[in-house]
């Protein structure tokens, strides 16, 4: 699979995360969809958008797909990110998997690593 082949739910999280666009965002997962991020589970419409509202739109993350692949039910994609998060310490590009499971057009659990 190619970055031209992205499902619409994952453009669309990529278009309101890099506008920046928190109620198109939130409008990409399930209501009881789960977030991995830091070691930490994420429950819910309203646990992620406190968790995107204070790591993903206050420090302006832009993400920038750099590879995708199939493993078994997921979609993992390799982000470049970029934003106002202290880069201290992190290499230069940062880039993270997301590893993302989708069902009925909406992403049902979303883990980063």
């Amino acid at each position: 699979m190619n970055l031209n082949e992205i499902p619409q739910v994952i453009n669309n999280f990529i278009t309101a995360t890099n506008k920046p666009d928190a109620d198109a965002y939130l409008d990409c997962f399930a209501e009881d969809a789960i977030v991995l991020d830091e070691g930490q589970k994420k429950y819910g419409k309203s646990a992620i958008k406190k968790w995107s509202d204070e790591n993903q739109f206050a420090l302006n993350v832009r993400l920038e797909p750099k590879q995708i692949k199939w493993d078994s039910n997921e979609i993992i994609i390799t982000f470049k990110l970029d934003g106002d998060y202290n880069k201290n310490g992190l290499p230069d590009p940062l880039l993270l998997d997301f590893h993302f499971s989708i069902k009925d057009d909406k992403i049902i659990e979303l883990s980063i690593y």
